[in-house]
């Protein structure tokens, strides 16, 4: 297999009948055994670089199939993830490229064969926990709590607990509060007793520091309502530690401690980390920018540091897209890959060489005036952290239409839109011949509904995507309401 030469993406993909990749995909799809953070921009066809890239790592016998692992965040982009990917090497073992490149039909029995595995990061957490868990120790067969099954653990705590508690708020808010305080301390690793320890520290630091320039006050009212939080997080520490007790007493875990606990396995012992890279040679990081510090520790421990330096790893985010700040996701991950996971490990002499960076920055999906408002807009996010180019749109790409409206009533801005709609739906269908698709974008839930009802007021079909949308329906309102009684 390595005597003959290396077959290259743009052969690769004129045999499964593909686009060539563009010179920056191309740059991507055969970049060296080793890792790489990608810096992929919106629309720029990073699903479909990754695909190409397992493909040529397969044909080139650089990985077999079930050697390629892929992490994602959400169920759905794990699913389209998986589908492409095991898509494109399905293609690749029915190509008459192998009947030239593979006369002995070994390559393509081992892509019939094998069978990558592609998940979301919690799911993987959760297969290492039930493989490596007695190490920690956690039970294996403890079973994941969704969202309402962790709430009613929580609440039950919160419900029977008989000691003082010197909280004013109601047993509904502090579930969700000793919740919160759980998954956030989980997430980054941080002991309950730490938090005593910094409470403790900032109390002092508090009564002891002299003012400030220019301060009126003994102490500033922001920096007594930060003491006071902190105040109130600690009064919730025993809550917190007997819902703990509980989950543990019942071998359960919710997310955050299912993350927790992987992490600590993975980075208290390194043979965790080796057999996972025994098991893995070509390793797909998506969404990086939304990874958390306990997922940053856990995939440090498994794949980086560079005591692997043949690893095909590659991680592929975009910091000006991170959403998850909210649950303690960090875009600085981003800047961080290169030094976490280097070409070679550290020693005496200097920290290793940091892995490089590359980029996909051509838009596959937008019109050129709509790239030309997104590249405005993001240019203050563009010029912290990892520093991103501007997206560029699409050879032949056409210029679009960005319309910008001010309208003084929300009634007249729902007529405005769903006129636009309803004019632009009725144009498509006339000239393609079957029903366009269109979405509307909310700030709100409670936009929902409004937007939903103008539009069928004009006729036109409608789902609303979304827990509150959903919940807003006449039919599920009415079950809902029945249950309630």
């Amino acid at each position: 297999m390595s005597a003959r030469p290396e077959l290259t993406p743009q052969t690769l993909s004129h045999a499964l009948g593909l686009p060539a990749p563009t010179d920056e995909q191309h740059a991507v799809i055969s970049a060296p055994l080793a890792p790489t953070l990608v810096v992929a921009g919106a629309g720029a066809g990073k699903t479909e670089t990754m695909a190409a890239r397992v493909v040529w790592l397969v044909a080139n016998g650089h990985v077999a199939p079930e050697q390629v692992l892929g992490l994602t965040f959400t169920r759905k982009a794990a699913q389209q993830l998986g589908v492409r990917i095991r898509g494109r090497l399905r293609a690749l073992g029915a190509s008459p490229l192998l009947d030239d490149v593979d006369p002995t039909g070994t390559l393509r029995a081992r892509i019939r064969s094998g069978e990558p595995e592609v998940s979301t990061y919690h799911a993987y957490a959760g297969r290492l926990l039930a493989e490596h868990g007695l190490r920690l120790p956690v039970e294996p067969a403890a079973r994941l709590l969704g969202e309402t099954a962790s709430w009613l653990v929580a609440h039950r705590v919160v419900s029977t607990w008989s000691d003082a508690l010197d909280v004013t708020i109601t047993p509904g808010t502090v579930t969700e509060r000793v919740r919160a305080l759980a998954g956030q301390l989980a997430e980054h690793l941080v002991d309950p007793g730490a938090l005593r320890t910094e409470h403790d520290v900032l109390a002092r630091l508090v009564a002891t520091l002299p003012p400030g320039p220019r301060q009126q006050a003994a102490v500033p009212k922001k920096l007594l309502e930060v003491l006071a939080a902190q105040d109130q997080r600690l009064a919730l520490l025993p809550l917190l530690e007997q819902l703990r007790t509980t989950m543990r007493r019942e071998s359960a875990l919710d997310f955050g401690s299912q993350m927790s606990l992987a992490a600590n396995a993975a980075h208290e012992h390194p043979e965790v980390g080796a057999a996972e890279r025994g098991r893995f040679r070509a390793v797909l990081l998506d969404e990086y920018q939304d990874t958390g510090h306990a997922q940053r520790v856990l995939l440090t421990a498994l794949f980086g540091a560079g005591v692997d330096p043949g690893l095909a790893l590659t991680a592929v985010g975009d910091p000006i897209q991170s959403i998850y700040g909210w649950r303690g996701a960090s875009a600085a991950n981003l800047p961080r890959f290169a030094t976490d996971f280097p070409l070679a490990a550290a020693t005496a002499a200097g920290p290793g060489t940091p892995a490089p960076r590359r980029e996909l920055l051509t838009s596959w999906r937008n019109p050129v005036d709509a790239l030309v408002l997104a590249n405005g807009v993001s240019a203050g996010l563009r010029a912290v952290g990892v520093p991103v180019a501007e997206l560029r749109p699409r050879p032949g790409a056409p210029a679009g239409t960005v319309r910008l409206a001010l309208d003084t009533t929300v009634a007249q801005e729902l007529d405005r839109l769903a006129d636009g709609v309803r004019g632009a739906y009725d144009e498509v269908l006339a000239a393609q011949g079957r029903p366009p698709t269109a979405a509307v974008l909310v700030r709100r839930r409670a936009d929902m509904a409004p937007v939903a009802d103008a539009l069928r007021a004009r006729g036109l079909p409608v789902e609303v995507v979304g827990l509150g949308g959903l919940l807003d329906t006449p039919e599920v309102r009415e079950v809902v309401s029945v249950l309630r009684l």
